[in-house]
């Protein structure tokens, strides 16, 4: 008989992939909620974040580990920009996380065999899934805020990737994949990298990503309905 020894685990990530907007959407009709929703997620991360780095002496090295301090500042900081992108991409590095490990959680098992730290990883990427999204509902967003997130994440690509240029770090597995293509060798592991396929690649993780924005921007226009002056120093 079929035996997934990993069931349990993508049964845990599809639960907390529907509660992180559930719990998001109740904040949203609530500022105390929303409130300690966004700044309990922010606190979490400079805890517990803040200390496994201390006693490292490292460097965030993944897009994972940048979003967990991009968060923060976002929060502590009254820029509003800043505010939008950080819950533009940490939203997306959590539902992608999520969406990753659900189908192939074997990825992340084996790059880490420790059972707590495996455990709290997941942990970590749903707050952040969760906190991009209760972000949604606290800040306006601007029309030009977009080109903040753009900006924002393309220096979090370079940054990882010139970590991993200068053999610094090896980089988040399965984002470096997704940057360089080869994500589909995940699903297909013979499957081979044509020039088509790179055709065809790119302009649907660009296509994804502005869907992505799209999305943010309705459920904003939605929990917000009554923005206040949209300015660089609205909190």
């Amino acid at each position: 008989m079929y035996s997934n020894p990993y069931l349990h685990i993508q049964a845990l990530q599809l639960v907390l992939l529907f509660l992180a907007p559930l719990g998001a959407y109740a904040t949203y009709k609530n500022r105390t909620l929303s409130f300690l929703a966004v700044y309990g997620v922010a606190v979490w991360f400079l805890v517990f974040k803040g200390a496994e780095y201390a006693g490292s002496h490292s460097l965030p090295m993944d897009i994972s580990a940048v979003c967990y301090f991009l968060y923060i500042v976002s929060a502590l900081l009254p820029v509003r920009p800043l505010k939008v992108a950080a819950a533009q991409i940490a939203g997306l590095c959590g539902v992608v996380f999520g969406l990753v490990m659900f189908y192939a959680p074997q990825i992340f098992a084996a790059r880490d065999p420790n059972q707590m730290t495996f455990y709290l990883a997941i942990v970590n990427h749903f707050l952040l899934f969760f906190g991009g999204l209760a972000m949604f509902g606290h800040v306006p967003f601007g029309k030009a805020d977009c080109l903040w997130t753009l900006a924002v994440l393309g220096a979090i690509i370079a940054y990882i990737e010139i970590c991993v240029a200068l053999g610094v770090a090896e980089g988040n597995a399965v984002f470096s994949k997704i940057v360089d293509g080869s994500i589909m060798q995940l699903a297909a592991p013979n499957f081979t990298l044509t020039w088509w396929y790179y055709m065809l690649y790119y302009p649907v993780v660009f296509g994804l990503l502005g869907l992505w924005i799209a999305v943010s921007y309705a459920i904003n226009c939605k929990a917000l309905p009554t923005k206040q002056k949209v300015g660089f120093f609205a909190v």
